[in-house]
């Protein structure tokens, strides 16, 4: 996998560190992952075969298989020491966990194999992707292995639309770690990070604002495409696939 920001998803260590963090603002993130299975149109005791972009250790699969008894997640990820934290995290959910290691940059990184899908989802990676216009072939990748009625759900990082906005969404910030007592880390580390080892202006750290995404979604065949949450930078949003397309999927 190749490295293409700051971070290295093939460091053991690197990783560690990285899953050791986010665990810790897992309680937190609880709440999104909630709202996705709320948003599946599917009943709880479905047999459905759901699709995790981005995986990493697990922790929206393992909320959705809880959610979910009768449930399947592929879990697709380019990281050999993700997938490894992943697969020792699920052993336990047998069967009903499997992992598919591809490169989100490959033609056939999707793995059609176990599709189509009933729902797909994604949190905290596409944006790691750096680059919008592989993000929108994606999107239209999962929207065509979709089943009719199916729904992609994506909690990610957004930029602010303007420079504006982007220094209200840092003095807000600013006001909120003062407020909690926080350090500054997460996102906002995250943004200088990016701001360092991007070309692009600082209002662009991430590759898309939110209405860039929703349209992105819209030119590649979702329909009832909406945000359903957002927090300055972060955002869940998706759409749902029209049941009218049965012969969309391959």
């Amino acid at each position: 996998m190749q490295q293409r920001d700051h971070h290295d998803w093939t460091s053991d260590t690197y990783v560690e560190e990285w899953v050791q963090r986010q665990q810790a603002a897992d309680p937190v993130r609880a709440e999104r992952f909630q709202l996705m299975c709320d948003l599946f149109p599917f009943p709880p005791d479905a047999s459905v075969t759901i699709l995790d972009v981005g995986a990493g250790y697990g922790p929206v699969s393992k909320f959705i298989l809880d959610q979910f008894p009768k449930a399947t997640c592929i879990a697709q990820d380019g990281s050999t020491p993700m997938l490894r934290r992943a697969q020792q995290r699920m052993a336990g959910y047998g069967a009903r966990f499997i992992i598919s290691q591809s490169d989100l940059f490959d033609h056939d990184w999707l793995p059609t194999q176990y599709g189509p899908f009933d729902a797909a989802v994604s949190a905290s990676c596409l944006h790691n992707l750096r680059d919008f216009q592989r993000i929108s072939a994606i999107y239209g990748d999962i929207r065509a292995h979709l089943k009719p009625g199916g729904v992609f759900l994506n909690l990610d990082l957004v930029n602010a639309p303007t420079v504006t906005l982007r220094q209200h969404y840092d003095r807000v910030a600013a006001a909120q770690r003062q407020r909690d007592g926080a350090p500054s880390t997460g996102v906002d580390a995250m943004l200088q990070r990016a701001r360092q080892t991007s070309p692009r202006p600082a209002v662009q750290a991430f590759p898309a604002h939110l209405d860039q995404h929703l349209a992105a979604l819209r030119a590649a065949g979702f329909t009832e495409v909406d945000c359903f949450w957002k927090d300055l930078r972060r955002a869940l949003y998706g759409g749902y696939a029209s049941c009218d397309d049965s012969a969309l999927y391959y």
